[in-house]
């Protein structure tokens, strides 16, 4: 019966949404997850079937083609920062069930043991075993009850500091512990690692697949020097092209954050379009594509969210 309401709010929802498609954006998807609000490789694969049976799953070639009145909504896939599960679990649930998909790829932790800032913290939040170690002089309390506020302060000291974001990835290096150190082998590669060089090469062989620009180091755009943003864009899209023999045509704000400068940037490089999360400066829709996150198992909300090409009202 819920399935059958579900069918229902869908059709009637086809008549009030906009014609082009809505844009739904992944992350990384591991193996398994132990969270139960999580997304892993079994809750991923009944979303993607959901999203066959109810959407129209498209390329993005067809981003701004218009569907009938009546016609099934249609989604646009996409996946931002490149991790190795990305390639080893989603793609091969997605060929299985023949839904393309646009790869957003950073290419700083497709080298062996480099990673991006934020799966560093992520990692480190997760993993270290110890009461705690030193940064700067003080004291970071790793115990079970100061962890989370820990690691917050910890990630705002690390984005403030200057030139952004090469300071923040010198002190990773230099001034805190050691990923491997503290972390799992497996699952590092499971949950943090990047794709590798012939990894994305297969992935952009296949012609579901597409592969798009997400900047060297995924700083936020609007905090680096002119200079340096140039570099996260070109330098990313020329590896990307490099190591797939194909050229890219999209990038995806790292944090969906960017402004004008950015937007020109990524005009000046080639690139034909850009997509962001919510779109801040509603100045070229083309390049502030608008895209909705799934985060969660829920097929509602993803249903939701897929219809209406945004979040959900918070409450």
């Amino acid at each position: 019966m819920k399935a059958v309401a579900a069918s229902c709010c869908i059709r009637a929802a086809r008549l009030m949404t906009q014609p082009v498609p809505s844009v739904v954006m992944f992350h990384g998807i591991p193996r398994n997850e132990e969270k139960a609000e999580a997304i892993d490789a079994g809750t991923f694969e009944r979303q993607v079937v959901f999203l066959k049976k109810h959407f129209t799953p498209v390329s993005p070639e067809e981003i701004d083609e218009k569907r009938g009145r009546f016609d099934s909504h249609r989604v646009l896939v996409t996946f931002d920062d490149g991790f190795r599960n990305n390639f080893e679990v989603a793609a091969p649930i997605l060929r299985k069930h023949r839904v393309p998909a646009l790869f957003f790829i950073s290419s700083r932790h497709c080298e062996a043991g480099r990673f991006l800032w934020f799966s560093y913290l992520w990692c480190l939040e997760r993993a270290f075993k110890g009461n705690g170690f030193g940064f700067r002089g003080e004291f970071m309390d790793m115990s079970s009850i100061a962890r989370a506020a820990t690691m917050h302060r910890l990630r705002e000291t690390l984005l403030s500091l200057t030139p952004h974001p090469r300071a923040m990835y010198e002190a990773i290096r230099d001034e805190l512990p050691r990923l491997e150190h503290f972390a799992d082998n497996t699952a590092v590669a499971d949950r943090y690692a990047g794709m590798k060089a012939e990894q994305v090469r297969e992935l952009s062989a296949d012609p579901l697949f597409t592969v798009g620009v997400h900047t060297v180091d995924h700083p936020f755009l609007t905090r680096c020097e002119p200079e340096e943003a140039v570099l996260q864009v070109t330098e990313n899209k020329a590896w990307l092209e490099r190591v797939t023999g194909r050229q890219c045509q999209w990038i995806a704000y790292p944090g969906g954050d960017y402004d004008l400068r950015s937007i020109e940037i990524c005009r000046q490089a080639g690139l034909r379009g850009g997509f962001a999360v919510e779109p801040s400066l509603n100045v070229a829709a083309e390049w502030e594509r608008p895209r909705v996150g799934i985060y969660a198992p829920s097929l509602g909300v993803l249903a939701i969210k897929a219809i209406l090409g945004r979040g959900l009202p918070q409450t």
